[in-house]
């Protein structure tokens, strides 16, 4: 009872601080760089919708000039004159008309803010996929390297025993250099299963930076996946795959700037008002002794404003066709993302499908393989089997926990696959992007 209690001691702090999978993505969501730059381009593409909306409103210019000026008109009777020359003026401008430049820019910048939108959703659906896959390659590489270490283990037992029958003069030599050679094989297998475990370490601080082992890991299981067929699943990856959001905007912006580049055919119409106050200007002083010489430059004026550009050297026409040319990759950028995500849903579905049957039977194949190796452990004994004969059947169950470890792990990784794919991984999860 004492034993229990202290092993309850031990244990039940470890079960409380493994971190979940589910905390392990909230975190990454939450600290990773990735996700703030695109929360900070969501936050430049916001403010940007004020510029592109500036365009409804006017605009007003204040102007004052100061500085000597040298003169010789007819004003001044053809005498040079050397003055101060001061200019002001007050100009407000409001655009009428410039060829729905404003309203497309504005359309066009809300699609873009969108798309930012779009791409935060994207950038943790995607980041939620990589935290899943190096979690899981922490976990699964643990059991592998634990199961490498096992059979180191097995091989030096069955190496120390072969020895000591060769050397008693009952074992051949060549069954010793035989198993010596699987000992130092399976060595080297742990040592790269090591090697695979500290890596897939590495990876995973990459995500979430601190120091982490397999014990500070909780074993996650399967749900329920959105649909139980190909068809349905793709059809929901095609409506929610933030990815394909994202895409979708990209072409609306696009086509905004296509319209919008057609402004530059269009006749302009502002309305202009303007006053204005100078002081010895053209020669003459304002401030003369005489009256004759006084004159006042001074007034306002509220003005139509139209102008129409005939060339500019071709640009406009360029930028229709740059921005054409645009739209069109924008449309290949969508096909693009539709086959990929098409192709890898279906690639997760089956990889979850299948490998749910390949445990089924390898499961079989452990429990059996299991049993294999206790039968020939009591022939070895009454001297039916030898000790190479244990060897191999060590290594067949040694392949098979591999096997069922692998497959059980894929299974697994393709189940937040087809999460992600469906674009419901941070909503299964109940992970929330601020």
């Amino acid at each position: 009872m004492k034993q229990l209690t202290l092993l309850s001691v031990v244990l039940v702090p470890m079960l409380v601080s493994a971190m979940t999978i589910t905390e392990a993505v909230q975190k990454a969501v939450e600290t990773h760089p990735q996700i703030e730059m695109k929360k900070e381009d969501k936050n430049t593409q916001s403010k940007l919708l004020t510029r592109a909306k500036a365009g409804y409103l006017p605009s007003v210019d204040l102007s004052y000039s100061v500085g000597p000026e040298a003169t010789k008109t007819v004003n001044n009777d053809g005498i040079r004159e050397h003055l101060t020359r001061q200019d002001a003026s007050a100009v407000l401008t409001q655009s009428l008309f410039a060829g729905f430049e404003t309203e497309l820019g504005v359309k066009q910048q809300k699609a873009l803010i969108l798309s930012a939108s779009d791409g935060v959703k994207e950038s943790a659906n995607e980041l939620a996929l990589s935290t899943v896959t190096y979690y899981l390659d922490v976990l699964k590489n643990y059991e592998l390297y634990q199961i490498s270490k096992e059979n180191v283990e097995v091989h030096k037992k069955y190496l120390s025993q072969i020895e000591e029958k060769v050397n008693a003069g009952v074992g051949r030599s060549s069954d010793y250099k035989q198993t010596l050679a699987r000992y130092e094989n399976a060595l080297s297998i742990q040592y790269l299963a090591e090697q695979n475990y500290i890596n897939s370490i590495s990876s995973f601080e990459r995500i979430l930076p601190g120091a982490v082992t397999a014990a500070d890991l909780q074993k996650p299981s399967t749900g329920e996946i959105p649909a139980n067929d190909i068809e349905s699943l793709v059809d929901i990856a095609m409506q929610n795959n933030p990815t394909i959001h994202v895409s979708q905007a990209d072409i609306q912006a696009a086509n905004a700037a296509l319209k919008r580049s057609n402004a530059p055919y269009y006749p302009k119409a502002d309305i202009k008002m303007e006053a204005y106050w100078n002081k010895n200007v053209h020669g003459i002083a304002t401030d003369a002794p005489t009256q004759s010489t006084v004159e006042e430059d001074s007034g306002y004026n509220a003005l139509l404003v139209l102008s129409y550009n005939i060339f500019n050297g071709f640009a406009d026409k360029a930028n229709i066709e740059a921005n054409r040319h645009r739209v069109l990759n924008k449309n290949s950028t969508l096909a693009d993302a539709k086959r990929y995500i098409k192709a890898h849903t279906e690639i997760a579905y089956k990889t979850f499908e299948l490998t749910k049957k390949q445990l089924v039977h390898l499961d079989n194949t452990v429990e059996a393989s299991a049993q294999t190796v206790a039968d020939y452990q009591k022939e070895n004994e009454l001297g039916r089997r030898s000790i190479i004969d244990l060897l191999n059947i060590e290594l067949e169950y040694n392949n098979a926990r591999n096997r069922r470890a692998t497959a059980e792990y894929e299974r697994l990784l393709a189940y937040y696959q087809i999460l992600a794919y469906t674009g419901k991984i941070l909503e299964e999860m109940s992970v929330v992007v601020e």
